[in-house]
């Protein structure tokens, strides 16, 4: 990059954000990251849909076993079975004539008995659409993996926003201490001046102004401090109230990369490309399962019939083994008409994995550019910051040596004080533009 490193910045952060406790526990951006992927409710609930589409495989890879089925009646005939023989029916011979002698009806009395149906189908030619279909199944775990992937970054994203916001304004408060004790400390200088008539009252109540709205500016930063607290631990987990403190030092400035290098980083890891390329496979399986319908349905079967108190004339048991085809001859061009249909989601999935490709380039070059003019941004206010205060300590001095009025003390501090907010702004941006930065390039951690 063209733009001077970061890591002042970080250094600056750090000096700013020191604990108020040295002894306190300090929760680092590593470890609110692993606790925000353990524990965040949004990503458990992008896990257990990863988790439905892994036993969809599992239940895709039962059909290529053979299929039992098992079917039993109970009932009652209205009519009487039976059958009837005629005449000769079994043969003629010369001693005997024939059998039987005159037309038969065999019959069996109407009383409540049971059927068993037993059948084994293995599928044959079904293999190729059932080995689709667990490849269809397969996408499916593929597409939860990168929807759980994305969710992870997003979480992952908002942590560091939070963690740099607090930081950030932390920073901020810090500063802002500092210039209330800086007016504390020149009002009671002032307040010994008036007594010696050295000073006039309006100085004084100048003074106390600037203070009163300097401590309200200090209060003020309390709210947003704890809200992002608040938030961070929702995140993480934890209760929103669970007090901790950040440690700024393990914050560290994104690597130095070129525009090229972003490009190829964010195509080759962001869930976006990844889940448009899936989302295409998904669409060519869809199209080749509906070729696969025109071919036809042959199992080998295994068919078993028993009976029990159903016909005393009958067969009460009956089994064969054999091959059953089955076979739309004609559909009035609906198979047809479904892999046309496929054919057409499959090139719009080729267009939408071109679109999505061309958005995350243009995104990536949109946070490169945001990197390298936030970094130019603190480098100004950094250099604004210590222009104004070393203008204040001269201020001050000469205020001291009677060689200066209070009002160009005060009208320094004030520009000092608009500088150090501008240099807090500058670092809060930065921030954010890093974060959003390593979420362009796809960055899990």
């Amino acid at each position: 990059m063209d733009a001077p490193p970061a890591l002042v910045f970080w250094f600056a952060l750090v000096a700013l954000c020191l604990p108020r406790d040295l002894h306190a526990q300090a929760t680092t951006l590593q470890e609110a990251i692993r606790a925000a992927e353990a524990a965040n409710r949004t990503i458990k609930v992008a896990a257990l849909e990863r988790d439905r589409a892994v036993r969809d495989v599992n239940v895709a890879k039962t059909r290529r076993l053979p299929l039992f089925s098992v079917t039993a009646i109970g009932s009652q005939p209205f009519t009487q079975l039976g059958i009837t023989l005629e005449r000769g029916a079994l043969g003629v011979y010369p001693h005997d004539g024939p059998i039987p002698g005159q037309t038969t009806t065999l019959q069996s009395p109407l009383s409540f008995g049971f059927i068993g149906y037993l059948s084994v189908a293995q599928p044959l030619t079904q293999q190729i659409k059932v080995g689709l279909g667990i490849e269809l199944a397969g996408v499916g775990v593929e597409a939860g993996n990168e929807q759980l992937r994305a969710t992870r970054q997003a979480v992952v994203n908002q942590v560091r926003r939070l963690y740099y916001g607090i930081a950030s304004a932390e920073s901020g408060r810090r500063t802002l201490q500092a210039s209330v004790d800086f007016l504390k400390q020149l009002q009671r200088e002032t307040n010994q001046q008036v007594l010696q008539r050295v000073a006039l009252q309006a100085d004084g109540l100048n003074v106390k102004a600037q203070l009163a709205q300097a401590e309200y500016e200090l209060l003020k930063m309390d709210d947003p401090i704890a809200t992002q607290k608040e938030q961070l631990n929702r995140l993480m987990g934890e209760p929103v109230n669970a007090p901790f403190e950040i440690d700024a030092s393990t914050i560290a400035d994104s690597d130095a990369v070129s525009l090229d290098e972003a490009y190829a980083e964010a195509l080759a890891s962001r869930p976006e490309m990844r889940l448009a390329k899936v989302q295409q496979h998904k669409a060519e399986l869809e199209r080749r399962i509906a070729s696969a319908e025109r071919i036809p349905d042959v199992s080998l079967v295994v068919l078993a019939l028993r009976t029990v108190n159903f016909s005393s004339t009958l067969p009460n048991a009956v089994s064969s083994v054999g091959v059953q085809a089955t076979w739309d001859i004609f559909d009035w061009g609906r198979k047809r008409e479904e892999i046309e249909k496929k054919r057409d989601a499959e090139a719009q999935t080729a267009l939408e994995l071109k679109d999505t490709e061309a958005s995350i380039l243009a995104e990536v070059a949109h946070q490169h550019r945001r990197i390298i003019e936030a970094r130019k941004q603190v480098e100004f206010a950094r250099a604004l910051q210590a222009a104004n205060a070393e203008a204040l300590r001269i201020a001050r001095n000469r205020y001291v040596q009677r060689e200066a009025i209070l009002s160009d003390v005060v009208k320094i501090q004030s520009s000092l004080a608009e500088a150090d907010h501008r240099y807090t702004q500058a670092l809060m941006d930065l921030a954010t533009a890093q974060a959003d930065f390593e979420k362009a390039l796809g960055r899990d951690r």
